[in-house]
């Protein structure tokens, strides 16, 4: 539940964030400038924290890249402890992302699982160790053709290149990890407050996040009940650096209701080109 949570909204990440006081390294001569946005995520289920995500993601001309950490913590390390780490590359094109290369990492008591993806013209190439059983719940080339990996998705949405005024939560952001499809929907709720002893406070876009699953699950997953919608809160906070995003949008609060409890995130650190922001 916790990484279905993470990932619907928008999840992902870095062993150490940078500091409030981390200073901006100089841009040599005739290197195009950069835009940076580094992110920690605390989520919390019941008032008890499951875990951290942290992300740190860096845009130079028509590139991008992003690292990531999931992180388990508290109580829930009592039962399941977990660490996702993840990286990816690519290429920003008019209002949309190519990516070139995911890679992902992950190390739980059950599990230890490594999925690289590269993406060519003759389409995704899927390497895992343990091998994945993709003919069991298969998913169809034409599903795959569009889609971006799990931590791209993010940057999609982080990087405001979908985003308008007649689409002020950004398109729908269409995934494929390796084995699974899905895509994750962002209905516009107006705009709204958000106020946090440790995070962000102000203005921000409310939105209503909607899982689908398209493919690659097994049919019973869900057994037959729909997967709760999911509230995030987005503020925009602008880039000073001269890099290719002038403007970012944050995820600064996420909330969904489970069978256990209200299930809660929100950036409690937002670092813009190496300036703290919030936290």
């Amino acid at each position: 539940m916790l990484k279905r949570l993470l990932i619907a909204t928008s999840l992902i990440i870095l062993p150490v964030i940078a500091h409030a006081e981390e200073t901006v390294t100089p841009v040599a001569a005739g290197t195009p400038p950069t835009s940076t946005v580094q992110l920690v995520w605390q989520v919390y289920l019941g008032g008890f924290n499951l875990g951290n995500v942290g992300l740190k993601t860096s845009f130079t001309g028509n590139s991008y890249s992003a690292v990531s950490r999931l992180k388990t913590a508290g109580v829930v390390n009592s039962f399941y402890e977990a660490i996702i780490d993840a990286s990816s590359t690519g290429v920003v094109a008019n209002s949309g992302l190519l990516p070139k290369k995911y890679n992902s990492n992950t190390n739980n008591e059950k599990q230890n699982q490594k999925v690289d993806l590269t993406y060519t013209t003759a389409g995704i190439e899927l390497f895992a160790e343990p091998e994945y059983n993709v003919a069991r719940f298969p998913v169809t080339e034409d599903l795959k053709r569009g889609t971006l990996d799990p931590l791209s998705g993010i940057v999609y949405s982080l990087s405001g290149v979908s985003h308008s005024t007649s689409k002020p939560c950004g398109d729908t952001v269409r995934v494929f990890d390796g084995r699974r499809r899905y895509d994750i929907e962002l209905k516009f709720d107006g705009q709204d407050k958000v106020k946090s002893d440790e995070g962000y406070s102000g203005p921000a876009i409310k939105c209503t996040v909607i899982y689908k699953q398209l493919a690659g699950f097994k049919p019973n997953l869900n057994k037959g009940k729909t997967v709760p919608s999911i509230t995030a809160w987005f503020a925009t906070i602008e880039s000073s650096s001269g890099g290719p995003v002038k403007k970012f949008i944050i995820p600064v609060k996420i909330m969904t209701e489970t069978p256990y409890g209200v299930a809660l995130g929100h950036a409690r650190k937002i670092t813009i080109d190496g300036v703290q922001k919030s936290g």
